[in-house]
């Protein structure tokens, strides 16, 4: 409920904003006036008709995913790519409304102003959602299996970032004298699983230790509608970004070795 809440939030001030960086950028390419040449009803209702094509665009490259890294580059890249497809929908728009041109330079500047302010928003609204679903009993429990170096390293980085993604429980392999890691309780071996899974109502649940388990962890996952992740480390891949890729429609993990701009031509 809670994330169903905020990300209605997040859609409908993502839409406010969006109204707000045309119409400051109408007054400053204007002045604080309403214009007889460029009435400000014409133009704010083929804002209005743009939004939900633009907010359709976001939504289809993910801008709202939780793991998403909203201070990023390329989740920047994203923001700016659906900016420039909602100036040629506000273009669109207009004509058809108006069936006239209006000034090119007044597009661009609406067009950088939606890009920042989205772009800033995201990063603060990113952060209060994380609070958010983190307050309280967390909306996203997260179960770790496995008690090497990688657990503690991610558990630290997930309390860094306050992810949704809440770790409550981790369930060793080969048992161990560790009661806890990183501040999360050890609370046995794979035996308890399931106890586990209900007892704490598991949500997601990462792997990041013994590959030789992945087919049974799936399929509760499964039988659970727990959504499963496996950590690269357990695969022997020890690089951070190992990033999903498809071959002629074939899902691969890919791990490239070359300049971050590589990633645009892959």
């Amino acid at each position: 409920m809670r994330r169903s809440f905020l990300t209605l939030t997040w859609l409908l001030s993502d839409a406010l904003i969006f109204a707000g960086a045309y119409s400051l950028a109408y007054f400053i390419k204007v002045g604080w006036i309403f214009s007889s040449d460029l009435p400000y009803q014409t133009y704010i209702a083929a804002v209005g008709i743009t939004i939900p094509g633009w907010l359709f665009v976001m939504l289809t490259m993910r801008n709202f995913a939780l793991s998403r890294e909203q201070r990023s580059i390329r989740n920047f890249m994203y923001i700016a790519y659906a900016s420039a497809i909602g100036m040629a929908g506000f273009t669109l728009a207009f004509y058809f409304i108006k069936a006239a041109v209006f000034s090119r330079l007044l597009l661009l500047i609406a067009g950088v102003f939606s890009t920042i302010l989205i772009f800033v928003w995201h990063i603060v609204f990113d952060r209060i959602q994380r609070i958010a679903l983190r307050t309280g009993k967390p909306t996203y429990p997260m179960l770790i299996i496995g008690t090497n170096r990688e657990t503690e390293r991610l558990i630290e980085k997930l309390q860094r970032g306050h992810s949704p993604f809440t770790p409550v429980a981790i369930l060793s392999v080969k048992g161990g004298n560790s009661n806890e890691i990183a501040g999360v309780p050890v609370l046995g071996k794979l035996n308890k699983l399931e106890e586990v899974i209900k007892e704490k109502h598991i949500t997601h649940l990462v792997q990041c230790d013994h590959l030789e388990h992945s087919i049974n962890l799936l399929s509760v996952c499964r039988e659970h509608k727990i959504t499963y992740f496996l950590l690269p480390f357990v695969l022997g891949v020890i690089e951070d970004h190992v990033p999903t890729e498809a071959l002629e429609g074939q899902q691969v993990v890919a791990v490239e070795h070359g300049a971050k701009w590589h990633w645009f031509f892959r």
